[in-house]
């Protein structure tokens, strides 16, 4: 028999337990750095610009002391699916400007689990009436937009475990036979079902319980900002103000 090692799953808005100065920085702080930082480097993705936020990266990795075994197992498909086109660009000629797509779609994805990986849902939703109180000047309604995405981050953890529950009763199940094609797509199709019956659950225990407590005010925390989100923010800066000038 051969032995399979077990698949590491991938790990979303679930925080790597540490005492770090990267943790201690105000959510906000790291939610506008992440942007500021991903939108100079997508318009400007040169190989400079990838040098900057990729180092950029590895000093937050070791800052953090992000450990290997966060990195989900990646399928053997979606390297076939990178060679694929690669090989399709380098044939019409376009395989630099692939790669650097490639390597920036990659570095924004790390750079976004980074933020998870370093931040609590809590802390993000408190942070969430700060980062959006500039558009109660236009009369958009933050509060009611608060309200939702804090329910939908608090309901998170809750989906994902139900789910972790009904994927591994599946595997348990096991596969009689060779799998064919219409058995993978009938596979496929109670899979969806049974995550949209999960989750309709998930929703409707949630608007009962909202039903029986009753509206609650957004509460509008003060950030509390430190010296490491004044280190950030240079880094932050340092970072756009390298890829505007060597890029």
């Amino acid at each position: 028999m051969k032995n399979h090692r077990q698949r590491r799953p991938v790990i979303l808005l679930r925080p790597v337990p540490r005492e770090t100065p990267l943790h201690r920085v105000w959510a906000g702080t790291k939610v506008i750095a992440a942007a500021v930082l991903s939108v100079v480097v997508s318009f400007q993705p040169s190989w400079v610009g990838l040098g900057v936020i990729v180092a950029v990266l590895f000093a937050g990795l070791l800052v953090a002391r992000i450990p290997r075994g966060v990195v989900p197992t990646i399928p053997w498909w979606v390297f076939a699916f990178l060679v694929f086109f690669g090989v399709i660009n380098a044939v019409g000629g376009g395989i630099d400007g692939y790669i650097r797509v490639t390597l920036l779609g990659i570095a924004l994805l790390v750079l976004a689990s980074l933020v998870g990986w370093t931040t609590r849902l809590s802390d993000l939703v408190d942070a969430l009436p700060v980062l959006l109180a500039p558009l109660r000047v236009l009369r958009i309604p933050v509060d009611e937009w608060v309200t939702t995405c804090a329910l939908a981050l608090r309901v998170l953890p809750s989906i994902r475990g139900e789910l972790r529950m009904l994927f591994a009763a599946r595997r348990l199940r096991g596969r009689a036979g060779l799998p064919s094609p219409r058995g993978s797509w009938n596979e496929v199709v109670d899979a969806v079902g049974a995550v949209a019956s999960v989750s309709m659950r998930q929703v409707r225990d949630l608007g009962e319980a909202l039903s029986v407590r009753g509206p609650r005010p957004v509460v509008r925390a003060r950030p509390r900002l430190g010296v490491g989100d004044l280190v950030v923010v240079l880094v932050v800066v340092v970072a756009c103000v390298a890829v505007e000038i060597l890029g």
